[in-house]
């Protein structure tokens, strides 16, 4: 009898250790091999890693986005307002910053969703050159938009005339490593633009 009763302890231990262990190992199945928050805090080791899987790995399949989108006519000129010190300054078809003043209010946008992905690296936008007032005296070529990175380690990375593009490869990087939303919302691999990526992270 005595022995029919450690019998019964024995069997529903291990039953327990049983459905202890399984519960462990879907726990292990559902969590990401590089998840959000190591993302958030990569060291630059971790971007050399996650850059040379992006070099290793097969692309992910493209996924279009929408097909039909209607483009709005392009202004004759762009009123540029510094954040700064509030000085106005016009640009028009025939300077060579018109294109980054296209671009400068998605840069804008585009910048509060990087900053929310990069973590510990600190994210800015340079505009200063655009303005007369903060720097007088550049030539028209001169006047950009710079991309600043500053890593928790002090390195700074700057990158001139960067576009919405760039800043789209930037968010996929932090976000999944390996694809980026297209501006149809559509998804692409990062492999192809890899080059331009370690550019912008400061790794090239």
């Amino acid at each position: 009898m005595v022995l029919i009763q450690i019998l019964c302890v024995v069997i529903v231990i291990l039953g327990l250790m049983m459905v202890s262990v399984r519960a462990q190992d879907k726990k292990a199945e559902k969590k990401p091999a590089v998840s959000s928050e190591t993302m958030k805090s990569m060291s630059r080791a971790d971007i050399q890693r996650a850059l040379k899987k992006i070099e290793s790995n097969f692309p992910p399949p493209q996924k279009m986005g929408a097909m039909c989108y209607s483009m709005l006519p392009s202004p004759d000129s762009f009123e540029y307002v510094c954040p700064v010190d509030g000085e106005k300054v016009f640009y028009s078809q025939k300077s060579q910053a018109f294109e980054q003043m296209s671009e400068l209010q998605s840069l804008r946008g585009m910048i509060e969703s990087l900053r929310a992905s990069a973590g510990e690296i600190v994210v800015a936008l340079d505009e200063h050159k655009l303005c007369t007032k903060c720097s007088p005296g550049l030539m028209d070529a001169e006047r950009y938009v710079t991309l600043v990175l500053q890593y928790p380690d002090g390195r700074m990375v700057r990158t001139d005339r960067v576009t919405s593009e760039d800043l789209r490869y930037l968010i996929g990087f932090f976000a999944d490593g390996l694809s980026y939303k297209t501006f149809t919302d559509g998804r692409a691999p990062l492999k192809p633009v890899e080059g331009r990526l370690k550019q912008l992270l400061g790794e090239k």
